[in-house]
C-alpha cells in the first residue's frame, strides 16, 4: 500500500498521466523486488475511480500485443472503464508460482490508491494461459476480485478450486480449439486441463448453480462458418454468476479480435459470431461489486 505522500505523489502523476493521454505504459516493484510492466487505458471523460478489466495475455505474447489484438480500449472509451493489460513475466502466466498473484493484487491496489480505479469493480479477463491465471485468481483470490472472462482455457486437470466466496464467471471457448477441448480433456499450454464442460461443472456445483436456457445468437454476416450459443445459468448462491458461450467453429481465439493480428499459440482467424468484449462487459457489469 502508498504511504500518505506517495499516495499525494502519485494522484498527481496519475492526472498527469491521463491528462496527457488516455492510454499509457508503466511499471511497478513488486513485494518480490521484482520489476513488472503493464500498460493501461483510461479515457480522458472519465471522472474519478472506475471499473477496471486486467487483461491476461496468451503464453509467448506480451501486453502490448493483447492490447492490439483485443482493441478493448475501444469498449472502455465506450463504457468509461479502465483496461489494463499486465505484463506475464518471459510472456508467459505460471499461476503455480504466486509471483504472477502478487503482482497483480498489487498493482490493482496501485492504481487503486492512484484514484485510478475502484477497488470493488476489478475484473479480470484472460486467453488461453492468461485464461487459466484468471481462474487462478478466482480460485485463490476471490475476496479481491469482482468477476472473471475466461476465453479458450479450462482449468487445469487436478486443480483444487476453492474460492472464497461466489463471484461472476464467464466461459467463451470456440469447440473447434485444437488446444483446449471443449467436452474432453485436452493437453493445453503449460499443461493438461479438464474439458469446457467439466470446468463449468466445477463452478455450477461450488456457486449452486443450474443451467438456466440457452439462446442461439444469429450467424455473423458474411457467414464465417461459425456460430454462438449462450447459456445463462440460474439459481446461484448470493454473489455467484455463471454464464457460457460456446462458438460451433470456433477456435483458440478473442471472438471479434482483430483478425490482422497475430499471436503465439493463437488461431485465427477469431470467430464474429459475438463480440467478445461486448459480452464480457455486458456480464461484469449487470452484477454486484465486491461486498
Amino acid at each position: 500500500m502508498l504511504s500518505p505522500r506517495l499516495r499525494v505523489l502519485a494522484l498527481g502523476l496519475a492526472a498527469l498521466l491521463s491528462a496527457a493521454a488516455p492510454g499509457y505504459a508503466d511499471s511497478i516493484v513488486t513485494s518480490d523486488g521484482i520489476q513488472r510492466h503493464y500498460e493501461i487505458f483510461r479515457s480522458n471523460n472519465a471522472k474519478g475511480p472506475r471499473p477496471a478489466v486486467f487483461l491476461l495475455h496468451g503464453g509467448g505474447s506480451t501486453a502490448a500485443e493483447m492490447r492490439r489484438y483485443t482493441a478493448f480500449d475501444d469498449l472502455a472509451e465506450e463504457a468509461g472503464i479502465v483496461a489494463v493489460y499486465p505484463q506475464g513475466l518471459d510472456k508467459d502466466w505460471n499461476a503455480a508460482s504466486g509471483e504472477e498473484d502478487r503482482f497483480l493484487l498489487r498493482l490493482a491496489d496501485d492504481l487503486a490508491g492512484m484514484g485510478l480505479v475502484d477497488r470493488r469493480h476489478v475484473y479480470i479477463a484472460g486467453i488461453s494461459n492468461g485464461g487459466i491465471m484468471a481462474l487462478q485468481m478466482a480460485c485463490s483470490h476471490a475476496d479481491r476480485i469482482a468477476g472473471i472472462a475466461v476465453i479458450a482455457a479450462s482449468l487445469p486437470a487436478g486443480f483444487d478450486c476453492q474460492p472464497q466466496r461466489c463471484l461472476p464467471v464467464i466461459f467463451i471457448n470456440g469447440m473447434a480449439d485444437r488446444l483446449i477441448g471443449f467436452a474432453k480433456g485436452s493437453s493445453a499450454p503449460g499443461g493438461n486441463v479438464v474439458s469446457v464442460q467439466e470446468s463449468l461443472a466445477v463452478f455450477a456445483r461450488l456457486e449452486a448453480c443450474r443451467m438456466r436456457h440457452s439462446r442461439l445468437l444469429p450467424a455473423p454476416t458474411p457467414p464465417d462458418g461459425t456460430r454462438a450459443t449462450v447459456y445463462d445459468y440460474g439459481g446461484c448462491a448470493p454473489g455467484g454468476a455463471l454464464a457460457s458461450v460456446a462458438i460451433s467453429g470456433g477456435t483458440h481465439s478473442w471472438p471479434n479480435a482483430r483478425p490482422d493480428v497475430t499471436l503465439p499459440s493463437i488461431q485465427t482467424p477469431p470467430s464474429r459470431a459475438i463480440d467478445a468484449n461486448a459480452e464480457i462487459w455486458r456480464f461484469f457489469a449487470r452484477h454486484p461489486a465486491l461486498p
